[in-house]
């Protein structure tokens, strides 16, 4: 599976997360080593930067297990990109 989900991250286990759409869709993904996180305050960062801080794996955890509202960019079933969503 292959496309773009808006919606509230959440952690699973390593390395595998859900993205949860508005319409209460949700989509497993897995990250990898090249998967970009950005962040704007929630997973890392700071929320009154202009710009969006790279973030690692381990804020993503961190934050997603609060849950975190992100855009999310898969390719065959693994998150290229993560955007939070601020």
């Amino acid at each position: 599976m292959s496309g773009t989900w808006f919606g509230n991250v959440s952690y699973l286990a390593p390395g595998k997360y859900t993205v949860s759409g508005q319409k209460g869709e949700e989509q497993a993904f897995f990250t990898a080593d090249d998967t970009e996180i950005w962040g704007e305050g929630d997973i890392c960062g700071d929320e009154n930067d202009q710009s969006a801080t790279k973030c690692t794996e381990q804020e993503l955890q961190a934050a997603a297990q609060k849950g975190v509202s992100a855009e999310v960019k898969i390719s065959n079933g693994i998150a290229t990109r993560i955007t939070e969503d601020h």
